[in-house]
């Protein structure tokens, strides 16, 4: 997986010019669980699911008989990876000093 530098915007082939593009100013961290999870990476890794996603629903939809099945499957994870990009987009993340687990 490829770094992304700061300030770098994220293009998509699906996305229009009135679509927002995601701008990254740091390399911000969320917890989840007990792992820290760089934003930049996340973000990278469901642009390329997308691409990936729609490319191959595209090739599905090309053959004599695709199974309808199949590419229902690839359309409900090509939603739910947009919904959490744009989630993303639309949640810029706020970053804490604290990287210690408050307690009690």
């Amino acid at each position: 997986m490829s770094s992304i530098p700061d300030n770098t915007q994220l293009h998509h082939p699906s996305f229009t010019p009135k679509d927002p593009v995601l701008t990254i100013n740091d390399d911000k961290v969320i917890a989840v669980g007990q792992q820290r999870v760089h934003v930049s990476a996340v973000t990278t890794k469901i642009c390329e699911d997308i691409a990936f996603l729609e490319d191959r629903i595209h090739r599905l939809e090309e053959m004599k008989a695709p199974s309808e099945t199949v590419i229902n499957t690839y359309r409900a994870m090509l939603e739910s990876r947009q919904s959490v990009l744009e989630w993303l987009q639309e949640h810029p993340l706020e970053t804490s000093q604290t990287t210690e687990p408050k307690t009690g």
